[in-house]
């Protein structure tokens, strides 16, 4: 019966522990450092989608030519 108890309590330990972290994190991100560090990742990740965006713009291009030479020959 013990090991029953044991582990219940491993179980609301993890659960409790997993709600207060997340009420840490959620207030965290809502305060000014938060909210300055949601705004530069999103910024970030802008950038890194354009450029992201751009590269394969280059290589489906750059098939699509070599495609067209192969085709052509």
């Amino acid at each position: 019966m013990s090991t029953d108890s044991s582990s219940t309590s491993k179980v609301l330990l993890a659960f409790f522990g997993g709600i207060a972290a997340g009420v840490a994190v959620g207030y965290w991100l809502n305060s000014d450092r938060g909210r300055k560090l949601r705004d530069d990742t999103i910024h970030k990740m802008s950038d890194l989608e354009e450029r992201i965006e751009a590269k394969v713009k280059e290589v489906f291009h750059s098939a699509k030519k070599k495609a067209e030479e192969v085709v052509k020959n």
